[in-house]
C-alpha cells in the first residue's frame, strides 16, 4: 500500500516536473519567436518625420518631414525637395528587416559592431511629436548563400546589420538592406527627377540654342514635324521617352564654377503637364554645364556626369529623317 502510494506520489512529481519544463519550452519558443519578428513593429503610414544622425564627421543631420502628403528636407540650415521613392525605400525595409540572432547583450562589444553614438548611424522615426524607433545602425555584412528552391543557381547575396535600439544594450543581427538605404550625404534624399511626363502627352518641344540652331519639334495633325518639315517618328518617340523619368542623382551647387545666363534652354509642353523648362549653365571643364530645372527649384545637377547634357540637348539631326 505505502509502495502504491510512493508511485502515485513520484508519478505526480514527474507530471509536475515534466510540466514545468513543457511550460518553460513554450514560454522559450515565444521569446523566440518574439525576438525573430520585426524589430520595428510599427505602422509606417503613419510616420510623419524621419531624422537621421549619420556617424561622426560623415556628414550633416537630415530631417524628413511629412506636411500633409507632402514630404520636404531639410539639412544644415537648407530646404530641399525630398525624393519620394527613397523614404518610400526606408521604411519599407524598416518594416521588411528581420531579426536573425542578438550579436551582444552588454556594450562590451558596441565599438567592434559599430553601435555606438560616434560609429553608427542613426535613424529616428516619429508620429508628430512621438517617437516610435530610434536605433543605431551598425556594422554592415553580407555572406554567400545558396537558394533552396534552386540548388544549381548563382547563390544569393543575404545581407546584415547590427542594430542596437537607442534605450537597449543589446545589439540585434537583422537580415535585410536597411543599411544600404539609410545613407549619410544629404544628396541621397534630394529629388533625383528632373522631369517625368507620359510621352504620349507631349505635343512640343522647342530648342533655343543662342548662336546656334534654334528649332522646334511639334506635333501636328498626328504626326511630328521639325520647323514644318516632317520629322522620323521613331527618332522622336525614342528622345521623347527620356522624360518617362529624366533623372541624376549628381548635383551641384551654387558655389560651383558656372556662368549666370544659360547657354542652351528646352521648353516641353503637352496635354495635362504643365511646361517643362530645362537650361544649361556653363561650368568648368569637369562638369561642364549645370542643368536647372523649373520641377525642381532648388537644385543644380551636374551635366557632365552620365552625359546628362547630351541626353537632353540634342541636335536637329536627331530628329530629321535619313537620307535615301
Amino acid at each position: 500500500m505505502l509502495s502504491k502510494f510512493l508511485n502515485t506520489k513520484t508519478l505526480i512529481i514527474l507530471l509536475l516536473i515534466l510540466g514545468g519544463i513543457y511550460l518553460v519550452t513554450k514560454l522559450t519558443e515565444k521569446e523566440e519567436r518574439t525576438f525573430t519578428t520585426e524589430l520595428v513593429a510599427i505602422d509606417t503610414s503613419k510616420v510623419t518625420k524621419i531624422v537621421v544622425i549619420p556617424k561622426l564627421g560623415s556628414g550633416e543631420k537630415v530631417t524628413l518631414e511629412k506636411t500633409g502628403t507632402e514630404w520636404g528636407l531639410e539639412s544644415a540650415g537648407k530646404t530641399y525637395m525630398a525624393d519620394l521613392p527613397t523614404i518610400k525605400n526606408i521604411l519599407a525595409e524598416l518594416k521588411r528587416m528581420r531579426t536573425v540572432r542578438v550579436a551582444a547583450i552588454d556594450e562590451s562589444k558596441w565599438d567592434e559592431q559599430q553601435v555606438t553614438d560616434s560609429t553608427a548611424t542613426r535613424i529616428q522615426l516619429y508620429d508628430g511629436k512621438d517617437i516610435l524607433a530610434d536605433l543605431y545602425l551598425g556594422k554592415f555584412s553580407y555572406t554567400q548563400a545558396q537558394n533552396p528552391q534552386n540548388p544549381g543557381g548563382q547563390p544569393q547575396t543575404v545581407m546584415y546589420t547590427h542594430i542596437r535600439p537607442v534605450d537597449e544594450n543589446t545589439v540585434y543581427v537583422v537580415e535585410g538592406f536597411i543599411k544600404m538605404t539609410v545613407q549619410s550625404k544629404v544628396d541621397n534624399y534630394r529629388t533625383k527627377t528632373l522631369a517625368a511626363v507620359e510621352p504620349n502627352d507631349i505635343t512640343k518641344v522647342s530648342f533655343n540654342y543662342p548662336g546656334q540652331d534654334n528649332f522646334t519639334v511639334s506635333l501636328e495633325n498626328n504626326k511630328w514635324m521639325i520647323d514644318g518639315q516632317p520629322a522620323d517618328s521613331n527618332k522622336t518617340s525614342l528622345y521623347l521617352r527620356k522624360y518617362t523619368r529624366l533623372s541624376s542623382s549628381a548635383f551641384l551647387s551654387e558655389e560651383d564654377r558656372m556662368r549666370p545666363t544659360p547657354s542652351h534652354m528646352i521648353t516641353i509642353e503637352g496635354n495635362n503637364i504643365l511646361p517643362i523648362e530645362l537650361k544649361a549653365f556653363p561650368a568648368d571643364t569637369v562638369n561642364r554645364f549645370g542643368i536647372k530645372t523649373n520641377m525642381v527649384p532648388d537644385a543644380i545637377y551636374n551635366g557632365g556626369k552620365n552625359k546628362l547634357f547630351e541626353k537632353i540637348f540634342v541636335g536637329r539631326d536627331e530628329f530629321t529623317p535619313k537620307e535615301n
